[in-house]
C-alpha cells in the first residue's frame, strides 16, 4: 500500500476526506496537531503530535519521567518522547513501516497514539515542580520488582 492509499483509506474509515500534499497531512484533532508524514527513506509513515512547551523551571523530575517512559515503550504505547531543538517544544512519535500498514491497523495505532498524546499533554500542561526543600524520593517501578530469570 503506498503512502497516499494509507491516507485516503484512514480518512474514509474515520469519515473525514484526507489528500495527502507533498507527502504529508496535518491534522488537528481535538485541539491536539498532528503531523502524518511519509517517510521515504524506511519506506514507512511517522505520526507526530505536539506536546507542548515545557515548563520554565523544574525540569529535571519531568524529563526524567519522560526518558523513563520511553524505555522499552513503557509510557508511550510504542511512541517515542522528544524536543524540538529549534522550538524547544515536546512531542510524541510513532512510526510503521507502510508494508504493515492499512486503513483498520493504522486506525487502531492512532487511536492508541492520540489516548498517550492526550495523557501527555495533560502531564505536561499541569506539570508544578516540587519545592527541592519539599521534595521526596519517589521510587521509580522495577520490572518485575527485581526477579529475573537467571541464566
Amino acid at each position: 500500500m503506498t503512502f497516499d492509499e494509507l491516507i485516503r483509506d484512514f480518512g474514509g474509515q474515520i469519515g473525514v476526506e484526507l489528500t495527502p500534499r507533498d507527502g504529508m497531512v496535518a491534522l488537528d484533532i481535538d485541539g491536539m496537531s498532528v503531523l502524518i508524514q511519509e517517510l521515504h527513506e524506511l519506506d514507512a509513515v511517522v505520526v507526530l503530535g505536539e506536546i507542548g512547551e515545557p515548563p520554565p523551571q523544574g525540569l529535571e523530575a519531568l524529563l526524567s519521567s519522560m526518558l523513563n517512559a520511553n524505555h522499552l515503550f513503557a509510557g508511550t504505547s510504542g511512541g517515542t518522547l522528544s524536543r524540538d531543538p529549534e522550538s524547544g517544544k515536546f512531542y510524541l512519535c510513532r512510526w510503521k513501516p507502510l508494508a504493515l500498514a492499512d486503513a483498520t491497523s493504522f486506525a487502531a495505532m492512532m487511536d492508541r497514539f492520540l489516548n498517550v498524546l492526550e495523557t501527555w499533554r495533560k502531564l505536561v500542561a499541569d506539570y508544578r515542580p516540587v519545592a527541592a526543600s519539599a521534595a521526596t524520593e519517589v521510587e521509580e517501578p522495577a520490572f518485575g520488582n527485581g526477579d529475573f530469570l537467571k541464566i
